[in-house]
Formats: structure tokens, C-alpha cells, sequence
């Protein structure tokens, strides 16, 4: 296995040296070109043919080669990873009440479909369980993830989506993990290999950095240390940056109170399109949820392949304020029936939209949601034995960011999977979508349903 420790030390000080001559994407306006070298290469290297000699022509090719991939894109397989996502949400949202937080079903799955690459026996069969990939081979789950990560690549001019993978070894273990495994994660997820000294603590420093680089700088750090029984990190990084459809104009951004679950209320700032504006695409649907009328809104990115999503209470005028829904039982809901059955619903009303801004980071381990969904073998020994004998994982760590604006959504998730070894509103109701309460939210790929982001914001501030 080849060594790329050098090649991480040049990342490393390509990275810092950006950083301190003040090079972060932060405040950067949306690359509408070409992502280039950072987005994963999914083995699909034939260049589409130029359809004309225009700017606008060569996007219409990359288009019609992204979307030949999403369509290709199993919707049990979409569905799986959605499913999957919503459970590890809900759970996580019940135990983070008052507090905003993000994951990426999208980051997860692929690095769990990664991890089950090193499953055997009824380890595999309980990990294919858990994960919704049911009487699915592996080869089959692995052309299914190589066809979504290939759609997601220049999907769209207006938006930047890059996904990374990479597999890190310790160096005095390296010949002992077996050569089929590294080879599927190369071949079908672009994962970068990685050996390296895990007892020296620049190992850890290169990790970070390879996360602060395919993030764009959002989150540069998901590992502290590495523990003595590890021998292995597989990570996946998503990096998301998308201007709206059409611009939210900043000079109409308003200071207005916003009402906590206990009741209490604080000021936030929200961006608003009105009903006698041109929407362009956004769409509202009214749905009841515990007996309670629930207010969603759709706003899309770009072309209108990708779009934000968000669902909040939207109370009768006289109900009281300590009897609305709160928006952990709408994540329940959504959960127990499904999100694609709440879609349904959605149609388009020249309805008014008033959203907060907000921007929040959010970190969690994964480990213990994953035990309490079925998945246990994986943490014991042998979990992980196609890999090699005695690998099992030890941890998962999932970290996000989100920043939502006037102008658009920048996200970012990083997975890691450590590996170790045992060796004002109207006389009834607000007519439109205020998210003047705590809300749900997700970022959803619109050709085939992948849920890249989703989250819930509990107290919306934002800081320029």
C-alpha cells in the first residue's frame, strides 16, 4: 500500500498558509464553475460532449451526465439512507431538546456503507438490516453509492457539492488489513488511503487538516486523539455551498421576536419573500400533525435540482401557547410516517414566507443511537473480520455546520468511524410559513429524494 504521508503534509501546509493569508471560503461568493480537484472522482472520467460553443451549452452537457446518474440511483436505495436518517434524528432531536443541531444522512450512509464493506456472516447480515439495504449483495450496494456520489458531481452551476472519502492506517498494521477491502472503498467511493504513525500525535494534526481541507475550513477538527486500540479511520466529508433560486433581498431582512419551546421569547432576524412578490418555484403545503396544522415551505437552489425544506407549528390564534406542537413531536411524526407522505402534500400558494437566518455548529457520537437501532455486532470483536480478523469499530463521530442567508445555504458534515483492534399575522391563522417557533429543516436532492442535511433550529442567531 502506497504512502501519502507526504502528500498530507502539503495539504496540510497548502491549508494553514490559506488560512492565515486569509484565504476561507467564508463570505466567498458561490463557485459556478467547475468544483474541481476536491470533489470525489467516481471513476466516471469520460468528458460529456460539448453541446455548443456557449458556457450555458457545456452546463446543459455535465447536466444531462449528472442526471443520467441520479436516474440510475435505486429508490430503495434512496429511501434506505433516508429512513435511516430520519430514525438517527429523531432519536438524537428527543434527547437535544432546546438545542439547535444538524446531521447529514448523506455523510452517514456513505461512510456506513463503506464500514459494511468489512462485515461477514451475520455481522453483515445485521448491518444490511439496520442500514435498509435488506437481500441487496455488496457489490450491488456498492455501484448504488458509486451512481449517487457520480450524480451529485457538477449537478448544478449555482452550487458546489463536494464529497470526499479516505481510509487512514496505522502503519505497523497496514500488511494486515486485507487488500480486497482497501481495493472496493478505492474503487467504488474514491476513498484516499492514508498510512500513517498513530502513536505519533502529527497523525492526528493530518487528519484534521485533510478534514479542514475538504470542508472549506467549516470543521477543522473531528478527531482529538487516537486512542491505543485504534488502527483505523474511515471518514467522509460533504461540503455544500448553494445560492437560492432567487435572492432573498437583504434590505427586506426584519428583527422580529421568536417564540422558544418554553414559551419564552427572544429576537431574530428573518428574510422574507411576500405574497405579492414572484416566488419562483417555492412551495407551501399545510399538513396536520397531532391534531395541529403544521406549515411547510419549499425554497429551491439554482436550476431547481436541490431545495431547502422546513416545517413548523402553525397554530389557530386562540390555542394556547404552551399547547402547540412542539417541533420534536413534528420530527416524531414525520418519522413514524415517512417524509416522502408529507411531501405529497405540498402544492404551490403564492403564500408569505418569513424565515430566520441562522448558522450553528452541532457534534455528536453516533455509537450508541446505531446500538439502540440493532447494530451491535459491529462493536465487538470480529466486527469488522473481512477487514481483518479482529477489527471491530469503536466510535462514530459525526460533526456538521450550516449557514443560511439572503443569498443562499453553506453546510458541511464530516463522519468519522473509528477502528479498532482487539489485538403579523391574520384573525385565525398566519396564511403562509413564519418560522417564528422552533422548526425542522432539510436540504433534499430533488431528482431522486437523497436527504443530504437535515436539522432543527431551536433558537435561530446568526453572527456576520
Amino acid at each position: 500500500m502506497k504512502r501519502n504521508i507526504f502528500k498530507l503534509l502539503a495539504v496540510a501546509f497548502v491549508f494553514f498558509l490559506m488560512v492565515g493569508c486569509g484565504g476561507s471560503s467564508e463570505g466567498d461568493n458561490t463557485d459556478t464553475g467547475d468544483s474541481g480537484d476536491t470533489t470525489a472522482d467516481t471513476g466516471d472520467t469520460t468528458e460529456p460532449a460539448d453541446t455548443g460553443d456557449t458556457d450555458e451549452g457545456k452546463w446543459e452537457a455535465k447536466y444531462k451526465k449528472a442526471d443520467g446518474h441520479a436516474e440510475k440511483v435505486s429508490k430503495d436505495v434512496v429511501k434506505a439512507n433516508n429512513d435511516l436518517g430520519m430514525k438517527l434524528f429523531s432519536s438524537l432531536a428527543s434527547e437535544e431538546a432546546g438545542k439547535n443541531m444538524m446531521i447529514s444522512p448523506l455523510s452517514i450512509s456513505i461512510a456506513m456503507a463503506m464500514v459494511t464493506n468489512g462485515a461477514s456472516g451475520e455481522n453483515l447480515d445485521e448491518m444490511k438490516d439496520v442500514l435498509g439495504f435488506g437481500s441487496m449483495d455488496l457489490p450491488a450496494v456498492n455501484e448504488q453509492f458509486r451512481e449517487l456520489i457520480a450524480s451529485l458531481v457538477s449537478a448544478d452551476k449555482d452550487l458546489v457539492l463536494e464529497i470526499a472519502n479516505s481510509i487512514w492506517l496505522d502503519d505497523a498494521i497496514a500488511d494486515e488489513i486485507k487488500e480486497e477491502f482497501i481495493a472496493v472503498l478505492e474503487d467504488s467511493y474514491d476513498a484516499e488511503l492514508f498510512e500513517a504513525d498513530f502513536g505519533d500525535d502529527a497523525t492526528v494534526e493530518l487528519i484534521n487538516s485533510w478534514v479542514a481541507e475538504k470542508t472549506h475550513g467549516k470543521i477543522v477538527k473531528i478527531i482529538d486523539g487516537i486512542g491505543p486500540e485504534s488502527v483505523m479511520h474511515l471518514i467522509n466529508a460533504v461540503y455544500f455551498k448553494a445560492a437560492w433560486s432567487v435572492a432573498f433581498n437583504k434590505d427586506a431582512t426584519f428583527t422580529r421576536e421568536f417564540i422558544l419551546a418554553d414559551g419564552t421569547k427572544t429576537d431574530a432576524d428573518y428574510m422574507g419573500f411576500f405574497s405579492n412578490e414572484k416566488n419562483n418555484g417555492i412551495t407551501y403545503g399545510n399538513y396536520v400533525i397531532s391534531d395541529q396544522n403544521v406549515a411547510g415551505v419549499r425554497i429551491p437552489y439554482g436550476r431547481d435540482a436541490f431545495a431547502f425544506y422546513a416545517y413548523v407549528a402553525n397554530p389557530d390564534y386562540d390555542t394556547p401557547e404552551d399547547e402547540v406542537i412542539g417541533v420534536d413531536e413534528i420530527i416524531g411524526k414525520i418519522a413514524e410516517k415517512g417524509l416522502e407522505w408529507y411531501l405529497s402534500f405540498a402544492k404551490h400558494i403564492d403564500y408569505t414566507i418569513r424565515l430566520p437566518k441562522f448558522k450553528f455548529e452541532y457534534n455528536t457520537s453516533l455509537k450508541e443511537v446505531f446500538e439502540s437501532l440493532g447494530l451491535e455486532k459491529l462493536f465487538g470483536s470480529g466486527g469488522m473480520s473481512a477487514a481483518a480478523p479482529s477489527l471491530y469499530v469503536s466510535g462514530i463521530t459525526h460533526k456538521t455546520y450550516i449557514d443560511v442567508n439572503e443569498e443562499g445555504t453553506e453546510a458541511a458534515a464530516v463522519t468519522d468511524i473509528d477502528v479498532g483492534d482487539t489485538g403579523d399575522e391574520g384573525p385565525n391563522r398566519f396564511q403562509g410559513f413564519y418560522g417564528k417557533r422552533p422548526f425542522f429543516f432539510f436540504i433534499r436532492d430533488e431528482r431522486n429524494g437523497t436527504i443530504l442535511f437535515m436539522g432543527k433550529v431551536e433558537r435561530p442567531e446568526y453572527e456576520e
